[in-house]
């Protein structure tokens, strides 16, 4: 392009014959760089031409001739004669006829010079302009793209205005699961209500940009980005400004992801219960079930399930007293859909499979109430932690590949991590062990990589049960020091009663069978600590064959049995089966040793 319109340049200066006949040094006095000849071009083309490729300029890179008219100010003959010239000239190609054709500036660079020579109090009276009229005359246009009289609002240096069509768009982004977007028109936001200052509505409307782009920063980037905590932080400060109670609520809320993700849950424990000791009285019902949802999920991470139930129970039936509309956003989804979730998964752990199970089925009697892709992404996991609780691995393939499509689509990377981890269970189960390893795999290293605490350890878990099944056993065992370097100086021990049984797992296999034994008690002490009956149940039937192998048939048998009898299920639950075999088998020892 830069010949093409130094060509042209020569050309329309009408000097070219003196130009060839001059020497090298002295005869060329076109433009030096590509711009300035654009910019010379649209000069010789006449102040009326460049003033309408001046308006088409504000619009950006295309324009309709509708806007184009409405904004120049110019009878149409004039108009046209401009848009003809143009035209001719090559600087804009046009498609239909007018007055509904529109209009494209052969090169972004064409549209930069022909708005770069506009001052900057003509530019502002042109996007005031053009936003007065897209206002007025193309309502549908703008709230379908709020950005767009937002730009042009911006541009204009009309701030109040700017600040509410930028939320506006954030807000529309966020509807639409365009997450990144969404970041990006409330950052926008944000800077405008910093140049107005308590003009637009002070700390509070400060805090709630800040909240608003934090939940779309744990959409787009996770729960443990540098951005979402010093957006965070920014939100705090402000509402600590204000005397919202419910504002600080909903910064209190907000936080809750983030403490989890560094390991932090006694610090947000403390939050929480502050908030509920000093503000109750005073809170939205909605808030009320969010402080103890969040609350339940903090004592779920450190391993206290007994309690998590009952705070995620209690946030559960405060929520039954709020319609859909009423409800808040956590952790960038639904209240209810992350409520439910980690009741499902802490009644699982605590070994009552059948209250699991009727959660889910709570979940599904709200499934058609799910219209954001968020919420179905978190929705579909707790139907994966079923199926595969339940033996049922044909669907938990399905329901794992659908959450990996959802993200893939639509930028969720945490939630993309999990989906992942969940097809790699459901490939090992259906014979595809290297396959399914691959997938945990990866799913690791994409939830590692936002350097989060919470869940890493259920993660590591996953791969390297599959890894003792391939028989690599100093890659789990590598994968388990790296985990309690993570959560050294934390107080996650959500999945500690596990990562003893693994270890306990691997010595095993190693033929150590004392150090083996040792683990697998303490892996029962630790799950008994925490009444994680489930963790109890895998790693008392993972000692039973270690302790058959020392000799020890009867005591392996009777304390197996005892834990089985602890269960009361309706369901096929894969460790009960895998437990009721194991307990066969040592029946089976006996007797042949009574023979």
């Amino acid at each position: 392009m830069f010949v093409e319109e130094l060509t042209k340049a020569v050309l329309e200066s009408g000097n070219a014959r003196t130009v060839l006949s001059r020497s090298a040094a002295t005869a060329l006095t076109v433009p030096a760089t590509l711009h300035a000849s654009l910019m010379a071009r649209l000069d010789r083309l006449g102040s009326a031409v460049k003033e309408v490729a001046q308006v088409g300029a504000v619009f950006g890179r295309e324009f309709s001739y509708e806007l184009l008219a409405a904004v120049a100010q110019r009878n149409p003959t004039e108009l046209n004669a401009a848009l003809d010239q143009l035209l001719g000239a090559g600087l804009v190609f046009c498609r239909g006829t007018r007055p509904l054709a529109t209009y494209l500036f052969k090169h972004a660079l064409v549209q930069d010079a022909a708005y770069g020579t506009l001052l900057r109090p003509k530019r502002q009276e042109l996007h005031k302009r053009v936003a007065d009229v897209l206002e007025k005359r193309w309502p549908e246009i703008t709230e379908a793209q709020p950005e767009l009289l937002a730009h042009h609002s911006q541009e204009a240096g009309d701030w109040p205005g700017a600040l509410d069509h930028w939320q506006k768009a954030g807000e529309a982004a966020l509807t639409r699961a365009a997450t990144r977007e969404a970041v990006s028109h409330f950052a926008s936001a944000i800077d405008c209500s910093r140049r107005l200052g308590d003009v637009s509505g002070g700390a509070e409307r400060m805090a709630r940009l800040h909240l608003a782009m934090a939940n779309a920063l744990m959409q787009a980037e996770g729960y443990r980005s540098e951005h979402l905590g010093k957006t965070l932080e920014d939100a705090r400060i402000a509402a600590a400004k204000t005397a919202s109670v419910e504002l600080q609520c909903d910064v209190a809320l907000s936080l809750a992801p983030f403490f989890y993700a560094a390991g932090r849950n006694q610090d947000y424990l403390t939050i929480a219960e502050e908030q509920l000791a000093n503000c109750a009285d005073l809170l939205p019902t909605a808030h009320l079930s969010g402080l103890w949802a969040t609350k339940g999920i903090a004592h779920s991470n450190r391993g206290e399930e007994p309690l998590a139930a009952e705070a995620l129970r209690k946030a559960l039936d405060l929520l039954d007293r709020v319609g859909p509309s009423r409800r808040i956003s956590f952790a960038g989804a639904d209240q209810r859909v992350s409520a439910e979730a980690y009741l499902s998964e802490t009644l699982i752990i605590l070994g009552f499979f059948d209250a699991a199970v009727e959660e889910k089925e709570r979940l599904m009697r709200n499934f058609d109430q799910l219209d954001k892709p968020f919420d179905l992404a978190w929705h579909l996991l707790v139907q994966c932690q079923l199926c595969a609780l339940l033996g049922q691995y044909e669907q938990l393939l399905d329901n794992a590949q659908e959450i990996v499509e959802i993200c893939e689509r639509h930028g969720y990377t945490a939630r993309r991590s999990s989906g992942i981890r969940w097809r790699g269970h459901a490939r090992s189960q259906l014979g595809e062990l290297d396959a399914g390893i691959d997938d945990v795999r990866e799913s690791m290293v994409l939830w590692r990589a936002q350097g989060v605490v919470f869940h890493t350890p259920e993660k590591t878990c996953e791969l390297c049960d599959l890894l003792l099944r391939a028989g690599r056993l100093e890659e789990a065992s590598l994968m388990l020091d790296d985990v309690d370097t993570l959560v050294f100086d934390t107080d996650e021990a959500s999945y500690l009663a596990e990562c003893i049984r693994l270890r306990g797992q691997i010595a095993a296999d190693s033929g150590d069978l004392a150090g083996a034994a040792h683990l697998f008690e303490t892996a029962i002490a630790t799950a008994r600590r925490q009444q994680a009956r489930f963790f109890e149940l895998r790693a008392t039937t993972q000692l039973a064959p270690v302790l058959a192998r020392q000799g020890r048939v009867n005591d392996a048998e009777t304390r197996l049995r005892s834990v089985i009898d602890a269960f009361e299920t309706r369901y096929p639950v894969v460790d009960l089966i895998a437990a009721q075999r194991a307990l066969d088998l040592l029946c089976q020892m006996r007797r042949k040793r009574l023979d």
